[in-house]
């Protein structure tokens, strides 16, 4: 037997939550600085009635004398290449058109279900970005949805808002000036961190989480503005950010670069574009998160969204692992969620932040903390899989026998000869589980050993990243490095076959692999299994998958049986209980 010596991964998996992250659309940006009458009415409109909030007595959007003479002191001092930013003869962003306008004008209160299936039929490439989301792992983790409706009411109508907004603006890209990236990572950062507050507002039940979600996105106002603007400027700030530790040291910093601190500027901006008073308020630099638990509604307001964006920028930036720890405490003592709650809403928020991103076509910089860590090991350092002893294993045979020769008899699998013995072992040995790692390296060894099954698959999706699958244990195959590679990959574009495999709720016999539709499965993996026929199935932890296996048959001229099927099935049973009762499940 050749095995592969792995480390298996696996997160505390909380429950899956139908609704997904929410935003309500960024219309901010396609607003005329002259058109006021227009900015007030759709502003409304598209914040979904922010004045609702328990947060403000008044929302009142007219610029009062101090903050015009905000603005005024703002503007002389202000770095000659950011002047353009208040002068209104001329727009600071481009305007977003087409179906982001659309949305704008057929909303009423709020959007409705109705306008925004318009919308997004008329749009092809809106459409992909919604089913790609609607039937990611971390959005939908059991249903396969092709349809709009379907998918904007599975979504919820803030994740759609969020979606025709991004693409709309990342559209827009094209038309912005040089160096594009740098728009690219600030609009990928705000999606995550508008993600990060819609979970952690749902997860404390906040009442309008995507209230939070539109806070964090528009939070980057100031810095798109300023990229737009002058793509040096941002980056020197970017810089100052990454580098200095204190926060009045920055200030400072900010003022000799640009005239004014970054946050004087986007609040003046936020006054300037009509926003709302949270939103606005969002920008006072004199306030800090406060420590501990938050104990008002704007305190937790404040907290949400503000700590979620500081926990992004240390998470992808240059922090160090003490300023992750000291972003993620804040959040955690504030919004009062238990560790392990908190751990769990932590690996959701980052999978689904990056399955919105990845759908704009935007990538994010890579996140220097594991997120999570489940039974004290951490997700991208995890425990190492206990090897049984080596039996000599059933090695790729030719399965042509010599015309005239019966096909050689093969010994009967324990689970045929023996079958209580050998179901009583195997639930002894799961018994004696410790963890999920230990409790899949008996699961896969005994489909190996005992189910008569010549080769098996063990492939894991990133706790972080859903969209990713990895290959983590192969046996019966020699090397296994490529079996395992050709395992690994994105489910969205390399594996839309097992996607559907990971959605399922029973194990699938595969008659025949090439009946499957052409590019539905990965060239490497056919390449390197040849595979003929085979089971395949999902491995659950409650509702959300973690995984699948792939096992066949290749030392006769025979396919997979049923009755390799309904012995597979009594393994993977088996196999359920035991990982549902070491997630605490059952």
């Amino acid at each position: 037997m050749v095995e592969s010596t792995i480390r298996l991964p696996f997160p505390a998996y909380g429950h899956a939550s139908r609704k997904g992250g929410s935003s309500h659309d960024s219309g901010w940006l396609v607003r005329h600085l002259t058109s006021i009458d227009h900015t007030l009415k759709v502003g409304v409109r598209l914040t979904d009635r922010v004045s609702d909030l328990p947060l403000e007595p008044s929302m009142s959007s007219s610029i009062t004398a101090t903050e015009s003479a905000l603005i005024d002191s703002i503007r002389p001092r202000l770095h000659p290449k950011l002047k353009p930013l208040f002068d209104e003869s001329s727009r600071c962003l481009p305007i977003l058109q087409s179906t982001c306008q659309q949305i704008l004008d057929d909303a009423g209160q709020q959007s409705t279900p109705d306008n925004l299936l318009h919308v997004i039929s008329r749009d092809h490439g809106l459409t992909c970005k919604v089913l790609q989301v609607a039937n990611s792992i971390a959005y939908s983790p059991q249903q396969t949805i092709s349809a709009i409706p379907h998918a904007v009411s599975w979504l919820g109508l803030d994740t759609v808002r969020a979606l025709v907004a991004a693409a709309h603006l990342v559209e827009q890209l094209q038309h912005w000036p040089a160096r594009q990236q740098e728009l690219r990572n600030l609009i990928a950062k705000s999606l995550v961190s508008a993600t990060y507050a819609n979970e952690f507002g749902a997860a404390i039940n906040y009442p309008q989480p995507g209230q939070l979600f539109t806070a964090a996105l528009l939070y980057a106002i100031g810095d798109l503005a300023i990229a737009y603007q002058d793509p040096d400027l941002f980056e020197s700030l970017q810089a100052i950010s990454r580098n200095t530790k204190h926060r009045a040291d920055r200030v400072s910093q900010e003022t000799r670069l640009i005239g004014v601190p970054r946050l004087s500027l986007a609040r003046a901006l936020a006054r300037l574009w009509k926003l709302p008073d949270n939103l606005v308020d969002l920008f006072d630099s004199a306030g800090e998160l406060q420590a501990g638990h938050w104990q008002s509604a704007p305190q937790t307001y404040r907290g949400l969204v503000v700590g979620s964006i500081q926990l992004v920028d240390v998470m992808t930036g240059s922090g160090s692992a003490t300023a992750v720890e000291e972003a993620k405490r804040t959040l955690r003592l504030g919004s009062g969620l238990s560790s392990a709650r908190f751990a769990d809403v932590m690996v959701q928020a980052m999978d689904r932040g990056l399955q919105l991103t990845r759908s704009m076509g935007l990538v994010v910089d890579q996140f220097c903390d594991s997120s999570a860590t489940s039974n004290g090991h951490s997700l991208t350092e995890p425990t190492a899989l206990s090897s049984s002893s080596a039996n000599p294993s059933r090695q790729d045979q030719a399965c042509a026998p010599q015309r005239g020769s019966p096909a050689r008899d093969e010994p009967a699998a324990p689970i045929r000869s023996n079958p209580l013995k050998t179901l009583q072992a195997f639930q002894d040995s799961l018994q004696s589980a410790k963890d999920l790692n230990s409790l899949l390296g008996i699961f896969v060894r005994s489909l190996h050993h005992d189910a008569g099954l010549d080769r098996v698959g063990l492939a894991l999706l990133n706790p972080s990243d859903s969209d990713l699958l990895v290959g983590r244990l192969a046996l019966g195959v020699a090397p296994p490095a490529p079996y395992l590679s050709s395992l690994s990959g994105s489910l969205s574009r390399e594996h839309p076959f097992f996607l559907s495999i990971l959605k399922r709720v029973d194990p699938l016999l595969v008659p025949r692999f090439s009946d499957q539709p052409a590019g539905t499965i990965k060239q490497d993996f056919l390449d390197v299994w040849h595979p003929a026929s085979a089971i395949l199935a999902p491995l659950r932890v409650g509702v959300r998958p973690i995984g699948l296996v792939y096992c066949d048959r290749i030392s006769s001229c025979l396919p997979v049986q049923a009755q390799d099927y309904q012995a597979f099935q009594l393994f993977l049973s088996q196999t359920t209980l035991g990982m549902n009762r070491l997630a605490g499940i059952l």
